[in-house]
């Protein structure tokens, strides 16, 4: 899934290119670098006009280096994918553990700027998901006077994002901290070129990304069409289907029935929410890859088979009998040996045995198979194939040759996939292939990929089926991947229309002007001309539309906007209209604000009564945890929740995080959620259950302090202010609580759980 196209890309891609990731951040108290830090040359240089001394000079004045942490890199490369002779240092705190931590630093060796800064440290995990206190007025006057001493030759075309302010006031898990500098010309946004900042919730400096590329070849933007023009023809050419959404860890590994735009292009098979550029004057959408305009002849292909295929019936192969399959195919020759094998039965995506084997040349050269194999159908699961070419080929571009067609391609891929995969034909369609720049050289093709999309019923099944990658020099298969859920597929039965389904999406959509070069994924050479064209990119303008939940999608039997799992998207553009007056509206409103409870038509339904069940619910979407708790084909844990219940995920997670006790085997998701329950939840959320449970360590003095079973938990709730007792001085522990209390009485948990961390 891609998000947004800014800074999708930029250091990341910089980072990979240049041989490593950037953890992240940068900032803390001064430490020198240790002079008997290793110098690593990786390739030949050309001159750098910055030293080493010089460079690590640099990057102590904008970073504080934390004591403890060791210099233990720096490294200069002349990296040709981005153009750019680098320097790359870095600082490690100890071994992993507790206080293991990073901080990683790229800077340009021909000028001195600052590309990236990144810093992890194991506190950053300890992190929880409430909005932090930061005082953004501030931050935004340092980040500002960064910009006019670091990028002070820039800063006449930069202009400060004020939507980014944005991010701060959330708490959805996956939405950073950011204040954005973004490019301008003649007042138009450049699409991923700017100032980055990201920062933790403390408003400490956990990121810094610049991206520019001085030699852009701006189209005029003359006759460019309005905002809502784009809208019009977007709504006129927007074409949607039905899809079959898979998640693996979805209770019960359900699939989900959604409505998506159809497939124009191979880098959309994951899609289920429009997400593309427009030509800003003809208003026609673009290809992200190279900006060709797509017609209505792009997309899916035929079918592979006209007559019915099935997978083969189970062949129980062994050690032997995989090695055979895999030289029947014709994957490997005489020239390589095996070197490892291994087999392994996994339940999660799905239940499955695989063989998984590797091959490598006999004379010793760096060529290598990697293979995994089904071992009840015997069908390729995967393979890579790798030699050394394609690393000279990095490191020297003037080798990338290109002799294949994405025509010859598509044949090869196909040819292949007739070969591997016999038994799924008639399920695959054929889409066009997709090639793999060099940078953003469009003369050097590395490779193609060509995706085989998986249909059942005449219906996409979201991010399945298979890809082959086509080498573009000698037309050799180099990679390919199968992906094919067991999941029982939902009856179509009553959904929504199709003008129903674009209604609703179009609601949603917002088209933003900007710039945007072709491809998007890497920096150039600062000698290398590289044309920006006015486009509009459109997207849902919802705010928070994907999270750790996953993506969001358009229910076509509801109609509803959800997240894979049970969390919700609430629309931030619709006022909540019934928690005015409300004892506990500033609370609420918070929790809205931060995206951790859930509105629906516009109502939080603050005086709702719960049962059990809705209040781990409530616990859990607040908690805003990754949903993949457990694997999806297990049992449940307790007998009274089952496959399909809304509440097992909830369940599932509390149970992995302590909040329920696994001595009780049933949940009783139905009867009323008591005080005397939302106290026990939270005390063992905060790790004191064992304590609490201990007599005379937290007393309680509440005038019904009979009818409490576990004082203790009361005690402490009630002394942490987290639950209140009532005007007459009683706990009410038997009382039905309502929703509202629950989701405030969470808040404070949430709250306090962070206080303890710090």
């Amino acid at each position: 899934m891609k998000k947004e196209k800014k800074w999708t890309s930029s250091l990341l891609a910089v980072s990979l290119i240049a041989g490593g990731i950037l953890p992240y951040n940068v900032m803390a108290a001064e430490v020198k670098a240790d002079s008997a830090t290793p110098f690593v040359q990786s390739q030949p240089i050309k001159t750098a006009k910055i030293s080493r001394e010089e460079a690590l000079r640099i990057a102590q004045t904008v970073i504080s280096i934390p004591a403890g942490y060791r210099n233990d890199q720096v490294e200069l490369e002349n990296n040709k994918a981005i153009g750019r002779t680098l320097w790359h240092l870095s600082w490690n705190l100890g071994q992993p553990g507790d206080d293991y931590g990073h901080i990683n630093i790229l800077i340009d060796a021909q000028d001195g700027t600052i590309l990236g800064m990144d810093r992890w440290s194991r506190d950053m995990e300890r992190r929880n998901v409430l909005p932090g206190k930061i005082d953004t007025a501030n931050l935004l006057t340092e980040a500002k006077a960064f910009v006019s001493k670091h990028y002070g030759a820039y800063a006449n075309e930069l202009k400060f994002d004020e939507t980014s302010l944005d991010s701060f006031k959330r708490g959805v898990s996956g939405m950073e901290n950011t204040l954005v500098f973004t490019r301008q010309h003649d007042g138009i946004p450049v699409f991923d070129q700017g100032v980055r900042f990201t920062y933790d919730k403390r408003g400490k400096l956990q990121r810094l990304e610049f991206n520019w590329h001085n030699k852009l070849q701006f189209e005029s933007n003359k006759g460019i069409k309005s905002e809502a023009e784009i809208l019009q023809s977007v709504e006129r050419d927007l074409e949607l289907e039905l899809a079959y959404l898979p998640n693996g860890s979805r209770p019960g590994g359900k699939i989900a029935l959604a409505y998506a735009p159809k497939l124009k292009t191979s880098n959309d098979t994951y899609s289920v929410i429009p997400n593309f550029i427009i030509d800003a004057k003809t208003g026609k959408q673009l290809s992200m890859v190279d900006g060709k305009e797509l017609t209505s002849a792009s997309g899916l292909k035929s079918v592979l088979s006209t007559s019915p295929t099935s997978p083969p019936a189970n062949m129980h192969l062994n050690e032997a009998g995989a090695i055979e399959k895999v030289k029947e195919l014709g994957l490997v020759d005489k020239s390589l040996e095996i070197q490892q094998r291994s087999y392994r039965e996994e339940t999660s995506p799905y239940e499955r045995k695989i063989w998984e084997l590797f091959w490598q040349s006999k004379d010793g050269s760096d060529k290598h198979i990697y293979v995994s194999l089904d071992a009840q159908t015997g069908e390729l699961i995967s393979l890579n194939r790798y030699d050394t070419r394609y690393g000279m080929k990095m490191e020297k571009p003037e080798q990338v040759k290109v002799n294949v067609t994405a025509q010859q391609a598509e044949k090869t891929a196909e040819a292949f996939v007739r070969k591997v995969l016999p038994g799924r034909l008639s399920n695959l369609y054929t889409m066009e292939a997709s090639p793999n720049y060099f940078g953003t050289d469009t003369n050097k093709i590395m490779s193609y990929d060509v995706s085989f999309v998986r249909k059942e019923n005449g219906i996409r099944v979201v991010g399945e089926g298979a890809t082959v990658t086509v080498d573009a020099e000698t037309g050799e298969i180099v990679n390919y991947n199968m992906n094919w859920s067991k999941s029982e597929l939902p009856d179509i039965g009553t959904i929504i229309s199709p003008e129903q389904a674009k209604k609703k999406i179009m609601s949603l959509l917002k088209a933003e002007l900007g710039y945007y070069t072709f491809p998007p994924f890497f920096s150039l050479s600062a000698d290398q001309i590289r044309k920006a064209k006015p486009v509009y990119q459109i997207s849902i303008k919802t705010k928070g539309q994907t999270d750790d939940a996953g993506l969001s999608y358009l229910d076509a039997k509801t109609g509803e906007w959800k997240s894979d799992g049970i969390q919700k998207i609430n629309d931030s553009t619709q006022p909540v209209t019934d928690i005015a007056g409300h004892p506990l509206q500033k609370e609420l409103q918070e929790m809205v604000d931060a995206n951790l409870l859930e509105v629906k038509d516009g109502k939080v339904n603050p005086d709702q009564k719960l049962t059990r069940g809705e209040l781990l619910k409530v616990f859990y979407i607040a908690a805003r945890q990754p949903y993949d708790y457990y694997n999806p084909q297990q049992d449940s844990f307790f007998s009274d929740v089952k496959e399909e219940s809304e509440y097992r995920q909830a369940a599932e997670w509390a149970l992995q995080n302590r909040l329920l006790s696994r001595e009780d085997k049933m949940l009783r998701p139905n009867e009323p959620a008591t005080r005397e329950f939302l106290a026990e939840l939270i005390v063992r959320g905060l790790g004191y259950d064992k304590l609490a449970a201990k007599e005379g360590v937290f007393e309680s003095k509440f005038k019904d302090e009979a009818a409490i079973q576990k004082r203790g938990n009361a005690a402490l709730v009630t002394r942490l202010h987290i639950m209140e007792a009532n005007s007459k001085g009683e706990f009410e522990p038997a009382r039905q609580v309502t929703k509202a209390e629950a989701a405030v009485a969470i808040y404070r948990y949430l709250q306090t759980k962070e206080l303890f961390a710090d």
